[in-house]
């Protein structure tokens, strides 16, 4: 008997030492409700697979309680082995010197990725997670800017989906319904009036806020110009219901017969329209081009984790870019597939055959763009973002309000350099 319990006693502590070898992850994310949901699945499948591994997934808050947080935690201490970023909450945090690049994991010939994995991620998004030439983070939940559309509204005005910025203009009217009192109804389209709304009609009308150099502001110029000037007369028109707020509500109760937001709110749009009527998704309209910006996150692996953390966070990484994770991560949560390979497993395959706005959403990712990698973009997108909304709402003229813009980026960018 006694000689049982010593053996047992061993296991036991064979068992207690194997637990305490585990190598623990923390991952600080932002992903709420459903979306947290699915990521909690994705992380017990993971650990279920790496017995000596543990992440454990931290939910932080909103966007802008984790980039607090990490920016605090970067000149305080106490960051996470890896976390969701930003771009420009990337470059804050190289600054600070903190961020691991993940070439340094890429390029290792035993825990490394081959060229053709690498390539498999899209190519713009390969872009945006580089820094002079080194992949230093790596996408993550991504969506990009689309046109939302009520179909059965369209097919009673007798307009197609319009794929220009002078289509969608000339269809307004035609889309917009009132009563015998002249009370709108129906608007025929739905605007967020931030800054967000401005950059994606400036990116189709090929500009953006600042030079590709990132050195100098560009919104004293006539295509700036033009594309305020063309949201304010969109307002002004009646015809477009403009709030800061989110728009599947009004979508889905017939308030507005077209939004444009990210694909991350497909799944909020299918709940508030209810089968109420038929609805798709297409294109933002183009302009001088298509280039509609992407929105979403990136994952950083941060050096001051022990180089076991990082080399298991590293781990979990590559886990998250398997076709098979990348497919169940984009069905059940609307994001992108950041990888080609996802859109040929056969669980996207049976998706997308039911699912028609799948094939759409992954056609616009080869022309969709990234916000600039800098620091200071957060400041640049609060000032123009400011402003945009004071000429939305008519209490400035477009040319006031950048003006103002462009002195404003301009002290940005000077105090960044």
């Amino acid at each position: 008997m006694k000689r049982v319990l010593a053996v047992m006693l061993a296991i036991s502590l064979l068992l207690v030492g194997v637990s305490f070898s585990k190598t623990v992850v923390t991952f600080w994310e932002s992903m709420g409700g459903d979306l947290g949901k699915t990521l909690s699945q994705i992380v017990d499948n993971f650990n279920s697979q790496h017995a000596n591994i543990e992440v454990k997934a931290i939910y932080v808050g909103s966007y802008n309680t984790l980039q607090e947080k990490l920016l605090a935690s970067a000149v305080g201490g106490g960051l996470p082995t890896i976390s969701q970023v930003y771009s420009n909450w990337t470059a804050a945090l190289m600054k600070s010197n903190v961020i691991q690049p993940l070439q340094t994991f890429i390029d290792n010939p035993q825990i490394g990725l081959s060229k053709s994995q690498v390539d498999d991620i899209w190519a713009p998004f390969l872009k945006a997670n580089t820094w002079n030439g080194q992949l230093v983070t790596l996408p993550f939940n991504k969506s990009i800017y689309i046109l939302f559309v009520n179909q059965d509204a369209l097919a009673l005005a007798g307009v197609s989906i319009p794929k220009t910025v002078p289509e969608l203009i000339k269809d307004l009217p035609l889309l917009t319904i009132k009563d015998s009192s002249g009370k709108v109804i129906q608007y025929a389209l739905g605007l967020r009036t931030t800054v967000d709304t401005y950059e994606v009609f400036l990116r189709q009308n090929g500009s953006d806020f600042i030079s590709s150099d990132y050195k100098t502001a560009t919104l004293n110029t006539p295509v700036a110009l033009e594309t305020l000037q063309t949201l304010v007369d969109m307002m002004k028109s009646g015809d477009v219901l403009g709030q800061g707020g989110y728009l599947d509500g009004p979508f889905g109760n017939g308030q507005i017969a077209m939004y444009i937001d990210t694909s991350a709110g497909l799944s909020y749009t299918s709940s508030s329209v209810g089968g109420k009527f038929a609805w798709t998704i297409a294109p933002v309209p183009a302009w001088k081009t298509q280039a509609a910006p992407f929105a979403g996150t990136d994952l950083a692996i941060f050096n001051t984790a022990s180089p076991a953390e990082q080399e298991a966070a590293w781990e979990f990484v590559k886990f998250l870019l398997k076709p098979e994770i990348q497919a169940f991560w984009a069905i059940k949560t609307g994001y992108l597939p950041v990888t080609q390979s996802a859109i040929d497993t056969q669980a996207w395959k049976t998706y997308a055959a039911s699912n028609p706005m799948a094939n759409i959403l992954v056609s616009l990712i080869p022309y969709g763009t990234s916000d600039p990698g800098i620091a200071v973009w957060s400041q640049i997108r609060n000032d123009v973002g400011t402003l945009v909304s004071d000429a939305m709402f008519f209490k400035k003229t477009p040319q006031e309000a950048l003006q103002i813009a462009q002195q404003e980026v301009t002290k940005d960018l000077q105090q960044s350099q």
